[in-house]
């Protein structure tokens, strides 16, 4: 109850007005530094006239001021109080900061021009997988940077389909190229507003269905200052990927419209979700469809979603065994855990109860199956997925008239040789030493072989972590969900990490999935690097990774040069432990004492018949070997 030591504190009304400023801030300078149609200031060889760096500074402070005003507001959503910041209020703050920037020109990135050329192209019957915007005959080509006029599209049927809609609908409220660029804009930019509502809609429940915190996933995933450059200013179309992706993890969990789970535990004195042990402890899962038709039903809906996220942008297909692998959870049959006001326990339902009844929960369900037959089920349900994303996508393909040419435009964004991807860095990093040494042709040999690297260890980490999602199948609902979206999350983020080429926007994927696991300590330190990449690009989508070549480099080799030196820190930490139990357990011998699954100590008789008294080991403290305590049969 709130009281003299802990006041009941109002809605964070004047962070919400701090944020408005600041993006009121960076609208108003990106009319004089942001991605204005034809060749931007920042971009030209002769020096920028006064207003480009006046509206430099504007952006650089208003994007300053919102990200001092959001870090506040997530520590104000976060926080145990008899009055957490409402979900509601939440999104509502997300909507009014992102007003100012409805109308301000392209910020961050020139890629809505090249949309709008890829859609031209569609709609004048010009293959865009064959033919660059420039040979195509595109009226804007001159709003697309160089470097891609005569690059094919990289963006999947869907995508193409949505541009050439959007330019049809410009040509049909405007007369002039110009404003039909400028109408064009407008709509790509209610696009990627579509994407933002998928979240906003399918997060919170994906949170939920992992234990998380909604409030911490939103203010996360779509307050962020990374989400208002890239999803509102630029307009890229990575945000109706992402909004996909979510809606199909949001799905295969169960978690769909009419979501009726069982009612989520929250603490009695801060009113948040309960995560971990307490949450698996209180948690009953109650799909709200009868059956494992139901269950498979959601898997091919799921798979749908998929199908149509890769549909926009190849990156999604990373969710794809992910989603095989939640939808696998439902088909086990979930059923309440128990009731913890009648002192039963996960534990006991695993194991069964006094009494004689069945275990009901999907502990009991998954461990009770075979490991061959848990195998087949993971099977047919990532078969079930890809069938259902295939076929959506050869639909969505075969009805715009296309063909897979995407595909070999994909190499040809490698083009662009920046730090920010961690093996182009570090192959960077070897070429200036080597060009130093005397071999100044090794440069591009060095980028090559290190990329090469990258994408191997890419593959490793990508089966590895499909892997970790599969063990954590044998574990609690919400605990398995938990760590089965965290790993989609992670892969996600090495793609972003460990890919030849690496842009802010990039990033929204694994922001958005990782929202909804990540609370506590892992929190700050992705909250962290959203902050960081918010500031790598300027306002006219000149990034700062090109000016800055040797310094982030070597950023770069420190960066990898300390996290091995944090790994090994952790492996020899923990390594003492480790031997000393097993050298504990060589110097004790077996233990002739059989073991009990699901019971806590370990029971023994001693002297036979009804005179003999028992002895309990304790299972948290005692180890094998340790003297039995008696125990009084009162």
């Amino acid at each position: 109850m709130p009281g003299p030591d802990r006041p009941v504190s109002p809605h964070p009304t004047r962070l919400r007005l701090t944020g408005l400023a600041g993006t009121t801030l960076m609208a108003l300078g990106g009319y004089g530094s942001g991605a204005l149609p034809g060749v931007a200031s920042g971009h030209r060889g002769d020096p920028a006239p006064w207003p480009y760096w006046l509206g430099l500074a504007a952006w650089f402070a208003g994007l300053v001021v919102l990200a001092v005003a959001w870090w506040r507001l997530g520590a104000s959503a976060s926080r145990p109080d008899p009055r957490p910041v409402p979900l509601r209020w939440l999104l509502v703050t997300g909507a009014l900061w992102a007003v100012p920037l409805l109308f301000a020109p392209p910020v961050g990135s020139r890629d809505v021009y090249a949309y709008a050329c890829q859609g031209a192209l569609w709609l004048d019957g010009v293959d865009p997988y064959a033919i660059g915007v420039a040979d195509g005959g595109c009226p804007w080509t001159a709003a697309v940077p160089s470097l891609w006029w005569d690059t094919t599209t990289p963006y999947g049927p869907l995508a193409i389909v949505l541009a050439g809609g959007v330019v049809a609908l410009a040509r049909l409220v405007a007369t002039t190229t110009a404003e039909q660029l400028l109408a064009a804009t407008f709509l790509f930019r209610a696009l990627a507003l579509l994407g933002a509502v998928l979240l906003a809609c399918y997060l919170p429940r994906l949170a939920r269905a992992c234990g998380a915190s909604p409030a911490t996933a939103t203010w996360l995933a779509l307050l962020s200052p990374l989400a208002a450059v890239h999803v509102v200013g630029g307009a890229h179309n990575d945000a109706v990927m992402v909004g996909l992706v979510v809606a199909a993890l949001a799905v295969a969990c169960g978690s769909g419209p009419g979501w009726a789970w069982g009612s989520v535990p929250r603490s009695a004195r801060s009113g948040l979700p309960l995560t971990g042990r307490a949450a698996e402890a209180h948690v009953g899962c109650r799909p709200h469809a009868r059956g494992r038709g139901a269950a498979w039903a959601r898997l091919l809906v799921a798979g749908m979603v998929v199908g149509l996220a890769v549909a926009v942008k190849a990156t999604a297909v990373v969710a794809v065994p992910f989603v095989a692998l939640l939808a696998v959870v439902g088909l086990t049959g979930e059923r309440p855990i128990g009731d913890p006001l009648a002192g039963e326990r996960p534990a006991d339902f695993g194991n069964g109860v006094p009494g004689g009844r069945k275990p009901t929960s999907v502990i009991a369900a998954w461990r009770s199956t075979s490991r061959g037959g848990r195998m087949l089920v993971a099977s047919v349900a990532l078969a079930g997925a890809v069938t259902a994303g295939a076929a959506t996508f050869a639909a969505v393909t075969v009805a715009a008239g296309l063909d897979t040419g995407w595909l070999d435009a994909l190499p040809a964004t490698g083009r662009m040789v920046q730090w920010t991807s961690l093996p182009t860095g570090l192959g960077m990093a070897a070429g200036y030493l080597l060009r130093a040494l005397g071999w100044p042709e090794a440069f591009d040999p060095a980028v090559a072989t290190a990329r090469t690297l990258g994408v191997a260890v890419l593959v490793a980490a990508s089966v590895a972590l499909v892997v970790r999602a599969w063990r954590a199948g044998g574990g609690p609902p919400v605990g398995a969900r938990r760590a089965m979206v965290t790993s989609c999350g992670l892969t996600f983020g090495a793609v972003t990490l460990l890919s030849p080429v690496f842009y802010p926007w990039y990033a929204l994927a694994t922001v958005g999935v990782l929202a909804a696991t990540l609370d506590g300590r892992w929190r700050r330190p992705l909250a962290g690097a959203v902050l960081a990449m918010s500031f790598l690009v300027l306002p006219d989508g000149l990034g700062l990774a090109s000016r800055t070549k040797l310094p982030g480099a070597l950023c770069d080799v420190a960066l990898v040069v300390a996290l091995t030196v944090l790994a090994v820190r952790h492996r020899r930490r923990s390594r003492p432990g480790r031997s000393r139990r097993a050298a504990d357990s060589a110097a004790a011998g077996p233990d002739p004492t059989p073991t009990r699954p699901g019971r806590i100590g370990r029971v023994s008789v001693r002297g036979g018949g009804a005179t003999g008294r028992r002895y309990r080991r304790s299972g948290l403290a005692a180890r094998p070997g340790a003297p039995a305590r008696p125990r009084s049969r009162g």
